[in-house]
């Protein structure tokens, strides 16, 4: 990935991600000490991402609102993101008909490459690739620390991507309530309370379509 250096902007977006009310029912230090899943303060509104599956069609994160999605940054060759995948194939199974969508998201590798690897697999969830959407992943140095975010066309940052696998989880609104960083642990009691939790908001969820937040400028 192309190198970045440090903005203003980019420790603005980090500090909005990270402060800011939880998950009224969430434990927010067991889901972090348990399965690796930590709970943002208060739902972060973000941008209205278009992607292009690995079978060419456009979709945007708008199509999904009124479900529960954990978006799913990976890569092929990362040794995490194959012990994550049989994880998220049984939450898929389980929660799809009760309104989860996980929208496994891959920028690095070739689309060709990610096509042949869903239908080896047979993924029973989509597979978003930029295909020419021109959302990409641009590294840079924060805090000293090498990380990545998540850039739009109009070179606006819009999430952080540390390492992969990274996993947002949005709520039926669209809003950002948490991640994980690394293969969160779905198995745990304390996640799938916390999943159900937010599966239970989508009977009565307002899905009325506001404007898209404008993410912060690189």
């Amino acid at each position: 990935m192309k190198s970045l250096s440090l903005s203003t902007a980019a420790l603005i977006l980090l500090s909005a991600l990270l402060v800011g009310t939880t998950p009224a029912a969430a434990n927010p230090s067991a889901l972090a000490s348990e399965a690796n899943i930590y709970l943002m303060p208060r739902p972060h509104k973000i941008a209205n991402l278009e992607f292009t599956t690995s079978t060419g069609a456009r979709v945007s994160l708008s199509d999904f609102r009124g479900k529960v999605v954990l978006l799913h940054f990976w890569s092929i060759q990362c040794p995490a993101c194959r012990i994550a995948e049989p994880a998220l194939q049984a939450l898929k199974q389980t929660y799809g008909p009760s309104g989860l969508e996980i929208l496994g998201v891959n920028l690095v590798d070739p689309p060709a490459m990610v096509a042949g690897h869903v239908s080896h697999h047979r993924l029973p969830f989509p597979v978003l690739v930029d295909g020419g959407t021109g959302l990409s992943l641009r590294s840079m140095s924060l805090n000293g620390k090498p990380t990545a975010f998540l850039v739009t066309p109009a070179r606006e940052a819009v999430l952080e991507v540390p390492g992969f696998p990274t996993t947002y989880i949005l709520d039926c609104r669209g809003d950002v309530v948490g991640y994980s960083v690394g293969a969160a642990q779905w198995n745990q009691r304390v996640a799938v309370d916390f999943l159900r939790g937010l599966l239970a908001q989508t009977r009565s969820c307002g899905v009325a379509q506001a404007g898209p937040v404008r993410a912060s400028k690189l």
